[in-house]
């Protein structure tokens, strides 16, 4: 087994779950539709906060583009991995981990109120950022084969 495998699948089934929840409060969002918060609510009070969107655009909505993004990065061929694949996907879950850090903090200090469905985003952009940045250090240790066909003298 590859170094590469654990946190590959890793960031692919994290990237997949992290989108479906962002898609569901787009969704959600445009819909108009309660969430299902379960009893401690909390969530309609965070998705409708006046952070939820920015220029118009729904928070949700620019976390389903991200963990596009991540997917279609972290669905690239085992063999085609390399650090600059790794790189950009660890450029990319870094400064979402930053986001979520400082959307988290407005759920604690300036909302007073939590949305489990955005801590679950939270928890999942830091494990992609972990596997990231797992992915950079073994791309490191094993750069991935020279991709381009040999041509002949």
């Amino acid at each position: 087994m590859s170094r590469l495998t654990i946190p590959l699948w890793g960031a692919r089934l994290l990237g997949l779950a992290g989108f479906l929840d962002a898609a569901y409060l787009t969704v959600s969002h445009y819909a108009g539709t309660e969430l299902a918060c379960g009893p401690a609510g909390g969530c309609e009070v965070v998705t409708t906060s006046r952070f939820a969107t920015v220029g118009g655009i729904p928070i949700a909505l620019v976390g389903a583009v991200y963990y596009a993004i991540v997917v279609l990065l972290a669905w690239t061929p085992g063999d085609r991995w390399g650090r600059g694949t790794a790189l950009v996907l660890a450029g990319i879950t870094g400064l979402a981990t930053a986001v979520s850090g400082v959307l988290v903090w407005l759920q604690a200090a300036v909302i007073h109120a939590w949305c489990r469905f955005c801590l679950g985003s939270a928890a999942t952009t830091l494990l992609l950022f972990l596997c990231a940045l797992a992915l950079t250090r073994a791309a490191s240790r094993h750069p991935a084969p020279n991709l381009r066909p040999e041509t002949e003298p």
